[in-house]
């Protein structure tokens, strides 16, 4: 919740990096109690699976390039 108020919780889209913005955690986090009908809360189910998604791919991705990194310097030492 920290980040959410350090961005701004605005909730629209601004054509600035440093306008307030609105994160995908946000959004969960701020309307999942007022959800009232099941599409909404299937939207929001379904931005966490997005969330969920994004957070898989870049620890794919971080981890392909720790192993090359780590197989570059060991053949250099050898």
């Amino acid at each position: 919740m920290a980040i959410t108020m350090v961005i701004g919780n605005g909730t629209t889209l601004a054509a600035s990096w440093f306008a307030p913005g609105y994160t995908i955690a946000a959004v969960i986090a701020n309307e999942f109690a007022e959800a009232t009908g099941k599409v909404y809360q299937a939207a929001l189910i379904e931005l966490g699976l997005v969330l969920f998604l994004v957070t898989i791919i870049i620890n794919a991705l971080a981890r392909l390039l720790v192993l090359a990194t780590t197989r570059k310097g060991s053949a250099k030492a050898a």
